[in-house]
């Protein structure tokens, strides 16, 4: 009796053994495709090199904000054959200029936080640099007139290869600012901008060098509701010192402190004190994620709830 009980242990235990190496090899054998990968091999060498150039490829993989399970980017990228097309000087006053190759390059990016299926369904879609592109799909995908050829997904979103580089038509970068106010969060937006934090959240260093910048920021926004629902306590905490300075903070986490996910579930804030997350749920600090926008120096997410520290609530 215990002989037989001993052979069918070993047996479950060669099954459970065998399960657990099936399941390392295909997670081993998942390989992940980064968007520089994905542009090469679409042969999109300039791009590729652009996108390195402007810092914008940690951007596009995801990198350095806290995401939630849904938000992809739809990249626009121009073949080498559409960056020939641009003349030399143009090419090289973009090329010299970090700031303005970013811009140009946002305006090829569109971030989708799960407001559409397929980007071949909308008529317009809001880039990454703040203009909107045209977009037409009765005879083909375009994007303000020029031909998509060729796409490829990736692990953060797709792109799209086409025949032409975009440009916007002004010197317009989409802040942190902007971006609440396109949320609907704009007393969030008017609290931030009162308190002196919009340069350091759009990367704005020392006399606005970028070197010397912060960022790039994960944003919990409260919505215009969740500040008028919150309104006896945040008259009571603005009252404190540096009451208001130290409660936006702590919507506020640093790529720093923070790459994705950490492993306990939690993020360091701009504060220092620690928020619980679940991505899956789409939690913060219990309050629910509704919606959010990427801006030019990272991610900012809409919650329903204004989040206070134990020091503030005391």
């Amino acid at each position: 009796m215990f002989k037989k009980i001993r052979i069918i242990l070993s047996l479950l235990f060669m099954a459970a053994v065998l399960c657990m190496g099936s399941s390392f090899a295909q997670d081993s054998g998942a390989a992940k495709i980064g968007v520089i990968d994905a542009a090469n091999e679409l042969g999109l060498k300039n791009f590729s090199a652009a996108l390195e150039g402007a810092g914008l490829a940690d951007t596009l993989n995801n990198q350095g904000v806290l995401i939630f399970s849904s938000g992809s980017f739809v990249i626009f990228a121009p073949s080498d054959e559409a960056f020939a097309a641009v003349s030399d000087a143009d090419m090289n006053a973009i090329k010299e200029n970090a700031t303005e190759l970013k811009r140009i390059l946002s305006y090829h990016i569109v971030w989708n936080g799960g407001s559409f299926e397929n980007i071949s369904e909308l008529s317009s879609a809001k880039t990454m640099q703040g203009e909107n592109l045209s977009l037409d799909n009765t005879a083909g995908l375009k994007v303000n007139g020029a031909n998509v050829t060729a796409s490829k997904s990736y692990d953060n979103g797709i792109i799209y290869v086409i025949d032409k580089v975009l440009l916007p038509k002004t010197g317009f970068r989409l802040g942190v600012a902007e971006a609440a106010n396109d949320l609907g969060a704009k007393k969030f937006a008017s609290a931030i901008m009162s308190a002196g934090l919009v340069e350091t959240l759009n990367g704005q260093g020392l006399m606005g060098i970028e070197s010397l910048a912060g960022g790039p920021f994960t944003v919990f926004a409260p919505s215009d509701v969740a500040f008028d629902n919150a309104k006896a306590t945040l008259d009571a905490i603005s009252k404190k010192d540096a009451g208001m300075m130290n409660l936006l903070s702590y919507h506020i986490v640093d790529a720093k402190d923070l790459l994705n996910m950490t492993d306990t579930n939690s993020a360091k804030t701009m504060l220092g004190d620690s928020l619980a997350v679940d991505a899956n749920m789409k939690l913060v600090g219990g309050a629910n994620v509704l919606k959010s926008e990427r801006y030019d120096n990272g991610i900012i997410y809409v919650i329903d709830q204004v989040l206070v520290p134990i020091r503030l609530a005391m």
